[in-house]
């Protein structure tokens, strides 16, 4: 069935320019606050989707960054920010995006196909994680993140062992908190995250480790939060999920300690 038109109301674009040029002005600032991209993100009506689709084809690298940074989140009314109003309209666009001239572009079209979640990506996004631009693996590890596809897989593992501390921690974060992949080149990757120089590494790869019940993270663990150097409020989560324990238990630093030592002390031969 062919696909209808986009009808654009002509009342609304005034309003969805207006807007367009403040989230510019926001992009140009690099700042925090973000009130005219946020409400962008909430144009998702066929007329807002017809003007963000005009923007990525604009001339200007900034407007086909905006483009694609609301279309990873474009929401339309009624509907929570965290879903989305035309999908694949927006994946489409956004995979044309990934082969733009613009280094910055494609980046954020990588971490908007991430907000998208779309799996058919996969194979496309999983190509890229031995780019040369650290920007741009950084980008790969958190758009696969949660993917369970052999493709994303295979591509997280590589990423794990990348030079940069943000992609080791984002591609060790998708393993780790997927428990539905498991077994032994799973577990083995993780293992060899728990000694990482970058802390944050560390405590998403003992997360992982903690997850699925791995007694071998039981020592490193019980190091990690006896060490105030070490930023041990870092791996209290990995300690709860070891343990089964809920997040909002009311349980002390020493009851959890002893917790652990007495596991360690089960688990050792």
């Amino acid at each position: 069935m062919p696909s209808t038109p986009l009808e654009t109301s002509q009342s609304d674009l005034p309003s969805i320019d207006s807007l367009i040029e403040a989230a510019v002005a926001e992009m140009r600032r690099d700042d925090d606050r973000t009130p005219a991209l946020v409400a962008l993100q909430g144009m998702g009506t066929q007329a807002g989707l017809a003007r963000i689709l005009d923007l990525s084809r604009s001339p200007e690298p900034i407007r086909r960054r905006l483009a694609a940074v609301v279309l990873g989140q474009m929401h339309g009314p009624g509907q929570r920010s965290d879903e989305r109003a035309f999908p694949e309209p927006a994946c489409s666009v956004l995979l044309r995006l990934l082969d733009d001239e613009d280094a910055g572009v494609m980046v954020d079209a990588i971490f908007a196909l991430g907000h998208l979640g779309n799996r058919r990506c996969d194979p496309v996004l999983a190509a890229r994680c031995h780019h040369e631009d650290p920007h741009v693996r950084y980008a790969i590890a958190f758009a696969l993140c949660g993917s369970t596809t052999p493709v994303a897989v295979e591509a997280l593992l590589a990423l794990m062992e990348d030079v940069y501390d943000q992609v080791r921690d984002w591609a060790t974060t998708g393993i780790g908190q997927t428990t539905e992949l498991d077994g032994p080149e799973i577990r083995a990757a993780l293992l060899r995250r728990v000694d990482d120089e970058d802390v944050f590494t560390q405590a998403e790869a003992m997360h992982g480790l903690a997850r699925r019940r791995d007694a071998r993270v039981l020592p490193p663990l019980i190091h990690a939060l006896s060490h105030e150097h070490l930023m041990p409020h870092l791996f209290v989560d990995a300690a709860f999920a070891y343990l089964g324990l809920e997040q909002d238990t009311d349980i002390t630093e020493a009851d959890l300690m002893a917790r652990l030592r007495a596991l360690l002390e089960s688990e050792t031969p």
